[in-house]
């Protein structure tokens, strides 16, 4: 058995590779957090403001792309579980995703040119900003591959290390722009080109190519219906964990959008770095149910009460420290008030829910419901976006109950589907044999 493979190893020894994913996913957190400090501390407040939007779309692709990594993580699971490996190459999968999710992300920057760059930029401005987020999302997609296809296989060293190494040369590479002044478009390309540290790990790493060659669980139409149906949902969920600066920005008029950048820093502090994390726990969540089949209840309950008593204990931390920590760490001009703060982490208590809820009806074949509550809270969040008040207070609003809205339509089938279960179980313990 190699090193990697832990599918038959020990309890504890899987333990400790899992481990390894939420070191991984943390250090990839942390270096979000740096790479934030570093463009407060090198851009003037208006440049901040348009990486930090650009920041965005590239986070909002790369939870698109989640939506890949998760479907291949189930489609992994199953293959292994049922020992059926009917479909498409996972590199015939990354390949025809890569192409295409460069290409839309690209159309979008040159299209949204003006709000994401600012009312004065042109087309020829946006060209390099375009071309730079396009080779990252190409990059990112063969690694939202093999993430999926290690989580599925519970090769979890193997996953760690893919993560690591783009967080890792994202550090590195946005350090180094920061330092000799490239400026803004220098930190976004040291942001984007991190995302072939994958090419590098494909490389090196035999156990990874191997992974990355394996046949899905079902055939090629089958696994694309469900992959789309997953980045669909993936998207809306995007769009609220970090793609919300730009849903902002399009609600906002560009005078008033301008200097948002203390608020979209506050926005990012609390979304952002959850991004990543949240990705490698779900793929976790996925494989964990794949596996276990129907009997999760217990461990699901534990999971949700955990994540909302940690949660709460943040948001009131944030409350009463996060002002004096932010205008310490960025600087007295990004100061924001502590409810602000207290409430936006807080609705990232409810993303995270939300996401393990959403993980749990992927898992259980109940894509439709996993996508309505993502789309659901995506529309919601958009609308509450659209009611009068400060950016502030319509920020918190929007944050607090989009998701709110989801989490309800995810529970009420869950707990319905569990009703259900019991019943039968009830029924059939009833019936004489």
């Amino acid at each position: 058995m190699e090193r990697e493979d832990v599918v038959t190893a020990a309890p504890r020894e899987r333990g400790r590779a899992a481990l390894l994913v939420a070191a991984a996913a943390g250090a990839s957190a942390g270096t979000s957090y740096v790479v934030m400090w570093l463009a407060t501390h090198t851009l003037t407040k208006a440049d901040a403001t348009v990486f930090l939007t650009v920041l965005s779309v590239l986070f909002f692709a790369y939870g698109l792309l989640s939506g890949l990594a998760t479907e291949v993580t189930r489609s992994a699971a199953a293959a292994q579980r049922d020992a059926s490996a009917v479909g498409p190459s996972l590199w015939r999968v990354g390949a025809v995703s890569a192409v295409a999710c460069s290409a839309a992300l690209v159309l979008f920057v040159l299209v949204w040119h003006g709000r994401l760059l600012g009312p004065d930029a042109t087309v020829a401005d946006a060209w390099p900003v375009a071309l730079l987020l396009g080779l990252g999302v190409l990059g990112y997609t063969f690694h939202s591959t093999a993430v999926g296809a290690l989580t599925g296989r519970r090769q979890w060293s193997g996953t760690a290390t893919v993560i690591g190494a783009e967080a890792s040369l994202r550090l590195g590479l946005t350090a180094i722009a920061a330092l000799v002044g490239a400026g803004m478009l220098g930190m976004v390309a040291g942001s984007t080109a991190s995302a072939l540290a994958v090419v590098l790990v494909l490389t090196l790493a035999p156990s990874v190519r191997r992974a990355m060659g394996t046949a899905t669980d079902c055939p090629g139409r089958v696994l694309a219906w469900r992959i789309s149906q997953s980045m669909l949902a993936q998207a809306s969920a995007a769009a609220v964990v970090v793609g919300f600066p730009v849903m902002l920005a399009s609600t906002t008029s560009p005078a008033g959008y301008r200097d948002a950048a203390p608020l979209i820093l506050a926005i990012s502090l609390t979304r952002a770095p959850l991004l990543i994390p949240l990705n490698a726990v779900q793929g976790i969540t996925v494989s964990y149910l794949v596996h276990a089949g129907r009997r999760f209840g217990r461990a699901l309950v534990l999971v949700l009460g955990l994540i909302t008593a940690v949660g709460t204990v943040g948001s009131l931390l944030a409350w009463a420290i996060g002002p004096w920590l932010m205008s310490t760490i960025f600087g007295a001009d990004y100061r924001v008030d502590g409810w602000v703060l207290g409430l936006l982490t807080f609705s990232a208590t409810l993303l995270a829910v939300l996401t393990v809820t959403g993980a749990t009806c992927q898992a259980t074949n109940r894509h439709a419901v996993f996508l309505g509550g993502w789309l659901v809270a995506t529309a919601s969040t958009l609308v509450l976006l659209l009611l009068p008040g400060t950016l502030e207070q319509r920020s918190v609003t929007a944050l607090l109950g989009g998701p709110a809205v989801g989490l309800l339509l995810h529970v009420a089938s869950l707990v319905r589907d569990r009703a259900d279960t019991r019943e039968r179980q009830d029924g059939d313990a009833h019936v004489p044999a």
